[in-house]
């Protein structure tokens, strides 16, 4: 019977065909072993089954050989069978050896991938570390802005209670203006010179009473050191110090030249008094001199170039920035006005009249009170377009889209600004002070001034 089922009438073979049989049979094993042998050569480890292979096929050979003739009719269909086994034990090792291959190369790729994979674990690490840096940065950035918040906290509330003392300050400012311009309506003028009779002075709780038989030398010399305190206490309370006031006066000098005229008049004591040498008169300065127009100026030019940094700015910040500089231009207008007026009418004139030359002096020293509440309510507005602006940078830091750059130029402007604005302030305060220190030192020096008992009263008047 064949491979295919199907039955074969052979012949029995002659004894002469046994041997032939055998050969092929050995034949057929070596070409069985042949195989066996090149996959040794290919594979050593497999020389173990190589061998027992080759063994096998020598034993099958040598038991063919010895098979009675009874049995030679299935040594064809064996043979076949032989082949078709040989056949797929080739198609086996080559299958073998491409998954061999295939593992191989899966193996390379493995490696591979686990290599790309370290690498990018290394880089996982490295922006893992610096996304680790980054909060530790931010933490420390929030820890500053919190603290610059709390600082912004304690300058608010700072500002605040400055706020009250100056709002509490004005009111008694207020209420000495009032008391003044009602003792002018009452007195009809402020002639405040009293040569008759007694002469009281209230010193701070310590009257003295000076009559009328002490000589004039010395009652005026009297009278001038009062005044020199109350032009020191004046120039602090304005901020100032006493060398933006009149020079203090020499007590030895004047009773030196007073020695040989004990009863000489008060005109005459005042064109002495005049003889002395003094610095210019403030209000004889322009706002040119003053440098305050050269200060507005650049702050128009700062105010401009701010304008064109912050074009996207929505705030309002600019727009308060603008009306505070038309406050200051306002105020040094006045300012300057008032000088012109004083530099119209001398108020220093020696051929004008006591009481005339007293009620002028008077009336520039209340306009010039006028002027320096509205510089205080100045400098409050100020302190409030600082703390908004302040604010608004603040919140700008946070989603700002502006470059670094324009950033750095922002900042910079503002800060330029703001020194400028600070300046400004300064110098009118002081151009203020100067002015009404010199009125209160001729006041002071013709003895008709009364300032010193508004200040130094302890506001009696204020309720």
């Amino acid at each position: 019977m064949n491979p295919g089922g199907h039955t074969e009438v052979t012949e029995s073979p002659s004894s002469s065909q046994v041997p032939s049989m055998a050969a092929d049979a050995v034949a057929v094993g070596k070409t069985t072993a042949r195989p066996s042998s090149s996959i040794e050569e290919e594979a050593k480890p497999q020389a173990g089954a190589s061998l027992l292979s080759s063994y096998l096929g020598l034993g099958f050979a040598l038991f063919l050989g010895l098979l009675p003739k009874s049995s030679a009719s299935y040594v064809s269909s064996l043979q076949s069978r032989n082949r078709i086994l040989a056949m797929k034990l080739f198609e086996a090792e080559d299958q073998l050896r491409q998954l061999r291959s295939r593992l191989k190369e899966g193996a390379k790729a493995n490696a591979r991938v686990a290599e790309i994979f370290a690498g990018h674990r290394t880089q996982w690490q490295q922006e893992e570390k610096r996304l680790l840096h980054r909060i530790d940065g931010a933490d420390e950035e929030i820890a500053a802005l919190t603290a610059q918040v709390e600082d912004m906290e304690r300058a608010k509330a700072e500002l605040r209670a400055a706020v009250v003392r100056l709002e509490r300050e004005v009111a008694e400012r207020d209420e000495m203006l009032d008391f003044m311009a009602r003792k002018v309506e009452r007195d009809g003028s402020l002639s405040l010179m009293e040569v008759a009779g007694e002469d009281s002075v209230d010193d701070g709780g310590a009257g003295v009473r000076v009559s009328d038989t002490m000589p004039l030398e010395e009652r005026f010399l009297e009278r001038n050191g009062e005044s020199e305190g109350m032009m020191g206490l004046l120039a602090q309370q304005n901020g100032c110090g006493r060398e933006f006031l009149m020079a203090p006066i020499d007590t030895k000098q004047w009773t030196d030249r007073w020695g040989g005229w004990p009863h000489e008049s008060l005109d005459l004591a005042h064109s002495m008094k005049h003889g002395v040498a003094r610095r210019e008169s403030p209000w004889r300065v322009d706002a040119e001199s003053s440098r305050v127009s050269s200060k507005l100026k650049s702050l128009e030019d700062e105010l401009v170039n701010l304008e064109k940094l912050g074009k996207g700015d929505t705030s309002k910040i600019p727009s308060s920035m603008r009306k505070q500089e038309k406050r200051y231009q306002s105020l040094a207008a006045k300012i300057d006005d008032l000088c012109r007026k004083m530099r119209v009418n001398d108020p220093s004139d020696p051929t004008l009249g006591p009481e005339f030359r007293t009620q002028r002096l008077t009336e520039f020293l209340l306009e010039a009170f006028r002027l320096q509440h509205r510089a205080a309510e100045t400098r409050q507005k100020l302190n409030t377009v600082q703390a908004q602006a302040a604010a608004a940078a603040a919140k700008s830091r946070v989603g700002d889209e502006l470059t670094a750059e324009a950033k750095l130029n922002t900042r910079k402007s503002a800060d330029s600004i703001r020194s400028s604005f600070k300046e400004i302030q300064r110098n009118l305060e002081i151009w203020l002070a100067r002015i009404m220190g010199d009125l209160e030192g001729i006041l002071a020096r013709d003895g008709a001034s009364r300032v010193r008992d508004y200040y130094l009263s302890g506001y009696p008047f204020v309720g």
